[in-house]
């Protein structure tokens, strides 16, 4: 008996101290029976938080792909944890849609209104003479109050505020809605601090747009502690933290790798960003929006043929090649281009492919031909840039194909000199098959990568595809 009383005393003193231990019990009681599988993200965000509780940061955004326990962490653990903690706390939570907000101010006052909750935290209830699921308190004067964006907060103050995905993915390319929630944030939200030196700002969303919410903060407002969780890993990540018991946590993420296999494999990823698009893709789920409309290239340059010229002076087929094969690795990716008597470039074909070594240089040489011969002979250069898997490929296609480039400069140096060419002569513009250009450009242009110059005509390589 005294053992199982020590071990629930255990139990407890554990809930109440550790804040990610008290997440996983919120989560298994308001998740109707689904499974908690652990991953060292929840260990990385709960730390965060930690570091907020113990004063060590007032600011903080995470920016983290949806279904990953970021609104159970955020918006139903966290306001319960700091009542629990200290009854006098007023917390401010808010999210895009009104159902979503009662949702979790609801979860919440389950959690707080449980018998296991009353045991950990017994100076903690809820007044049941403000008890509306939006707006309760506690009988110690603290509560959580919930509102959605550009809701009112006349007469509210808050020692935390909390934003949980203040703007629905679908409203992403919005101006409009855009801007609504960063002027409401800066000119409504941010005066609700009880302490704008000790309070405490959490944002936790999913990218839409570079220019959202967390976009904005980190280009108007300074202090902000930034934490991005892709989630298919870009670069190798190092991540650590330091346990309640002191011990340092080390996490070695390497390019490639999910964030979560065991709930979402390559496959389940896979098709997500096949359905979702690249552009979409990129901000939820990768945390890097790009501009819908390209960056230095703009979309709105890119025109669209119905006839081609009867003959051109010369095609070129520029290949961007990869290394490696997996689901989530990239294309190597080949376009065509004629340059016609009437000295525009068109964009005559796309090809991309997964493709081991050996089939790429076999491919890579029969497309030549293929490609020459469709054309009646007329001059034809492949283009390779020399990187990755390409440097092979130049090597050993030097005895195949005599004609080909391979000057490559970087991005920074050309593209004042390619926005020049579209800005001041709008006649080089015509360009494009509509098919391959509708397919490929759209999820291209914010990726672009390389810069060439070849016989005096211009191209931007983006991933695989050139634009004049």
């Amino acid at each position: 008996m005294d053992e199982r009383i020590n071990d629930l005393e255990f139990l407890r003193a554990l809930l109440r101290s550790d804040f990610k231990s008290f997440a996983i019990k919120v989560f298994n009681e308001v998740s109707a029976g689904a499974q908690y599988l652990d991953n060292w993200h929840v260990d990385v965000v709960c730390n965060e938080i930690e570091q907020m509780i113990g004063g060590n940061n007032n600011r903080l955004i995470v920016n983290i792909p949806p279904r990953n326990m970021k609104s159970i962490i955020c918006s139903v653990a966290l306001p319960a944890y700091l009542l629990g903690l200290n009854p006098q706390t007023q917390i401010i939570c808010v999210s895009y849609a009104d159902e979503l907000t009662k949702k979790f101010a609801n979860d919440c006052r389950t959690v707080m209104e449980t018998a296991w909750y009353a045991d950990l935290f017994p100076c903690t209830k809820i007044d049941h003479r403000r008890s509306a699921t939006m707006d309760f308190q506690t009988t110690r004067g603290g509560g959580r109050f919930s509102t959605t964006i550009n809701g009112t907060l006349t007469g509210r103050g808050g020692d935390w505020i909390i934003i949980d995905d203040p703007l629905k993915a679908s409203d992403g390319l919005s101006d409009v809605l855009r801007n609504k929630v960063n002027d409401w944030y800066a000119t409504t939200l941010y005066s609700r601090l009880n302490n704008k030196n000790t309070g405490n700002i959490l944002v936790i969303m999913q990218r839409l747009h570079q220019s959202d919410l967390t976009g904005y903060l980190l280009e108007k407002q300074s202090g902000f502690r930034h934490i991005t969780i892709p989630m298919i890993a870009e670069t190798d990540e190092d991540w650590s933290y330091t346990d309640k018991f002191g011990y340092r946590h080390d996490i070695a993420r390497h390019i490639g790798e999910l964030l979560h296999p065991e709930r979402e494999d390559m496959n389940s990823v896979a098709h997500l960003r096949q359905t979702l698009g690249e552009y979409a893709f990129a901000g939820q789920y990768q945390q890097r929006p790009v501009p819908k409309d390209g960056g230095l290239v703009k979309r709105s340059w890119l025109h669209f043929y119905n006839e081609l010229p009867q003959r051109f002076k010369h095609i070129f087929l520029s290949w961007d090649t990869a290394s490696k094969t997996g689901i989530t690795n990239a294309y190597s990716a080949c376009a065509i281009f004629g340059v016609g008597i009437d000295n525009r470039v068109y964009l005559l074909a796309v090809e991309r492919g997964r493709m081991e070594y050996p089939a790429l240089l076999k491919r890579v040489a029969e497309l030549h031909s293929q490609t020459q011969q469709a054309h009646g002979n007329c001059p034809t250069t492949t283009l390779i840039e020399d990187a990755s898997s390409g440097t092979a490929l130049i090597q050993q296609l030097r005895a195949r194909i005599t004609d080909y480039s391979k000057q490559l400069y970087e991005l920074k140096v050309s593209c004042k000199y390619l926005r020049d060419i579209f800005e001041k002569d709008k006649d080089v513009k015509n360009l494009n098959n509509a098919i391959a250009a509708s397919q490929y450009a759209h999820c291209r242009i914010g990726l672009a990568r390389k810069f060439l110059m070849q016989e005096n005509h211009c191209y931007l390589m983006l991933n695989g595809l050139f634009l004049y």
